[in-house]
């Protein structure tokens, strides 16, 4: 049976305070999913506890003819001795008589299929002896219920076993992978699993060829014609429900099951209906008290999502299909794809507020929107993101199903800049591979150039090189075709850095100068700052300091001046980075036994102006909800703990930031922790742990282009092998260093290497 917790709440004792009050139990959840057999099987526990018997009635309250309360007591009192000429033909005068008789009787009364307080508020006795359990669809809220339980579907172990009472244990651990995915359809849905294995009950074919006639079967819209066995049926089990709507209700059902995402909030349920938030925020109310849709809710302020069950989905999908025209549901469609345009241009004006990446993106509809959406996008822009990042891409690839390619690029290109930040890598890369497909079906080069540029974004952070050089030309070379000088400077920035990254710092210096030159004379805020940050960081590389600060510095005066606090952010965490490099940090980190600086010989330089930095940094990147860079500041304070020679509390910090949700996001920032952690080991004298610590930063931050950091590793690596007497290792990893440092015009590295090598060399 399983629900072992749910039937120990069931048939425990009720816990009354003061006199005898009714005890009343709801179960609620969807048709089908067991709540007769739970009840059922939860007073057979506690039988003993009822020795003046049971009164069942089935309600059929989701049927074409409900029973009255009136016509269930005519038949109780009858039951219960009454002479059937005494019986009254008043309900108010039948139920008193029932109540009466039913006083002082210890008895369970099971209401099964209720359908609304109404048909069952005449059935409920006061006797503080009986117990009245109700199973309904509806969650019976007018109700004082001592216990309201909802039930969800099987667990996939209760789901197995179910199987295996009708199959047979040894045929499901025969076929024990192909038994799991005939769960999964069924979703922990007890109704479908007793169809299923009904369906293979006389053994005449494998459960895995069964399997393959269902996934035919979905691919046709015909899945549910598959889930019906004698009088089981899972279809009708969720049409009873259905057919209790409201015909507006109805057509809101239908829709959802043309919902591309697999959960969703109301504003978009408003858009694909065609409604107000308010009307829609009725639909899903309804419809979730109907159990046909399920709710799980946000932590904080933020609204619930909802989703359906699989086959319910399938269900409302069929529906829309058969009640519904194709332009119908393609109209509700394109409803539901330019609300999220409309939503993920606000979220992205959110993050980058000081102007266009490129022009050209405005042909696709934006569907309206309500203020209180609205705020949703602006007030928490990577918190929407991340939270609709999978249905964005779902809604891309419906786009790409219905021919709406306008929308289809358009959608993808809103989303880039987030979906970049957040490192959801996989999601973006789909995204944009439906928008280089949209941009190629609408032989737009506009679309082209601004996918093109996305996808080299993409693979530039996954360390592509090759491919992000050839993508990220393609889009400077259409933004010049098409004479649109801010995409030009936004994809040659982004060529510049990764020429940055793999190729020459110099030459990386001269194409940014030239996008910097581009954006000035256009008075292109957005340009000239986000490439004066890139400088920065290019100067940075390069070991030029004062470059660098200036850049920084001027990078986020405009920014701020803009509105754009995030990178304001970046430009001031860079400096801060800066500025610990130029005290000690690269071209070698404070290695060795007693390596540290003093803590007053850094505060007195540069301690307390890095640690503002950071802080306001820092506050941004937490108010804005890029946890991704958070991490990144988190490793620059235990940085800059270290440069001072404060090891416990770089060590304490480290212990902090391991479980930051951004480690998770940017193995490149994994990698640079693990490094300060193999440093601090270093530096208590633990060399092998050290050892260990550097190898691993090095497979975490190396494949992404951090050429700066690999030197860094690879010369600490250096240092461990000499102080472990191993002079050829310790050579080869100083010869890597210096090849690094080389190609990045590092003279202060060079020197390092080269006194290096003097001492393992013969």
């Amino acid at each position: 049976m399983g629900r072992v917790d749910e039937i120990a709440l069931l048939s425990a004792p009720a816990r009354r305070r003061g006199g005898p009050t009714a005890d009343i139990r709801v179960i609620c959840g969807p048709g089908g999913i067991g709540k007769t057999s739970l009840i059922i099987h939860a007073v057979e526990q506690v039988i003993a506890r009822f020795p003046d018997g049971q009164l069942y009635v089935d309600l059929q309250g989701y049927g074409p003819n409900p029973l009255t309360a009136r016509h269930v007591l005519g038949g109780w009192l009858r039951d219960l001795g009454m002479d059937e000429r005494r019986i009254p033909a008043g309900l108010m005068e039948r139920s008193r008589e029932f109540r009466s008789i039913m006083s002082g009787r210890r008895a369970a009364i099971i209401l099964d299929n209720a359908n609304g307080e109404e048909q069952i508020r005449p059935l409920l006795v006061a006797s503080g002896q009986c117990v009245t359990f109700i199973s309904s669809r509806d969650p019976l809220g007018g109700l004082a219920a001592s216990l309201r339980l909802r039930l969800d579907g099987l667990s996939v172990t209760e789901s197995l076993d179910l199987l295996s009472r009708v199959l047979g244990r040894e045929r499901i651990e025969e076929e024990a992978e192909a038994a799991r995915q005939l769960s999964d359809i069924a979703g922990g849905l007890p109704l479908a699993l007793r169809v299923l294995s009904g369906r293979l009950v006389d053994g005449s074919q494998p459960i895995t060829s069964f399997l393959g006639r269902l996934a035919r079967q979905r691919a046709e819209n015909r899945l549910l014609s598959e889930l019906t066995f004698g009088d089981l049926s899972v279809e009708q089990s969720v049409a009873l429900s259905r057919e209790h709507l409201t015909e507006p209700t109805r057509r809101a059902f239908d829709l959802l099951g043309l919902h591309p995402a697999d959960e969703w909030s109301n504003w978009s349920v408003a858009a694909l209906c065609g409604c107000s938030l308010m009307e829609a925020q009725e639909l899903t109310g309804v419809l979730s008290r109907a159990q046909l849709v399920r709710t799980r809710r946000m932590r904080g302020l933020q609204p619930s999502r909802f989703y359906l069950h699989d086959l319910v989905r399938e269900f409302a999908r069929e529906q829309a299909t058969r009640q519904l025209t194709r332009q119908d549901r393609d109209a509700a469609v394109v409803r539901l794809a330019s609300a999220y345009l409309a939503m993920a241009d606000l979220a992205d004006r959110a993050i980058h507020p000081s102007g266009v990446r490129h022009q050209g993106r405005t042909d696709a509809p934006r569907h309206p929107l309500d203020a209180e959406s609205e705020q949703l996008a602006i007030t928490d822009p990577f918190g929407w993101f991340r939270l609709e990042s999978e249905p964005l891409a779902a809604v891309v690839s419906r786009c790409r199903d219905i021919g709406a390619w306008e929308l289809c690029w358009e959608l993808s290109d809103a989303c880039s800049v987030a979906l970049e930040n957040l490192r959801l890598w996989d999601v973006g890369a789909r995204c944009a591979e439906t928008g280089l497909e949209a941009a190629e079906r609408l032989d737009a080069d506009r679309a082209r150039a601004a996918v093109l540029r996305n996808l080299g974004e993409i693979d530039r952070e996954l360390g592509a090189k090759d491919t992000a050089v050839e993508r990220l030309e393609q889009s400077v070379d259409l933004f010049k075709s098409l004479d649109d000088p801010f995409g030009v400077i936004d994809a040659g920035s982004n060529l510049g850095l990764v020429q940055m990254r793999w190729g020459d710092p110099q030459a990386a210096q001269e194409r940014l100068r030239e996008a910097l030159d581009t954006a000035r004379g256009i008075a292109d805020a957005r340009g000239v700052s986000w490439t004066l940050e890139i400088l920065g960081e290019c100067a940075a590389l390069r070991g030029d300091t004062d470059t660098g600060v200036r850049c920084l510095r001027e990078a986020t005066a405009l920014f701020e001046a803009a509105g754009e606090q995030r990178g304001q952010a970046f430009a001031l965490s860079n400096e801060a980075l800066l500025a610990l490099d130029a005290a000690g940090w690269t071209p070698g980190p404070c290695v060795g036994p007693g390596s540290g600086r003093t803590r007053d010989a850094l505060e007195a330089e540069e301690a307390a102006r890095v640690r503002a930095l950071l802080d306001r940094a820092d506050g941004v990147f937490r108010e804005l909800g890029d946890v991704r860079n958070s991490a990144l500041v988190a490793v620059a304070r235990i940085r800059e703990r270290i440069v001072a020679g404060r090891d416990r509390e770089a060590r304490a910090l480290s212990r902090t930031a391991k479980p930051m949700e951004g480690f998770e996001l940017d193995w490149r920032l994994r990698g640079l922790l693990v490094h300060c952690d193999a440093v601090l080991d270093h530096r208590r004298g633990a060399r092998m742990s050290a050892v260990r610590g550097c190898e691993r930063a090095l497979v975490l931050v190396q494949p992404f282009g951090d050429r700066l950091s690999t030197a860094g590793i690879r010369l600490h690596l250096g240092v461990l092998a000499q102080d472990g007497r191993r002079p050829a290792e310790a050579a080869g990893h100083y010869r890597a260093a210096r090849e690094l440092y080389r190609s990045l015009r590092r003279e202060d590295g060079l020197r390092v290497c080269a006194q290096r090598l003097a001492q393992v060399e013969p």
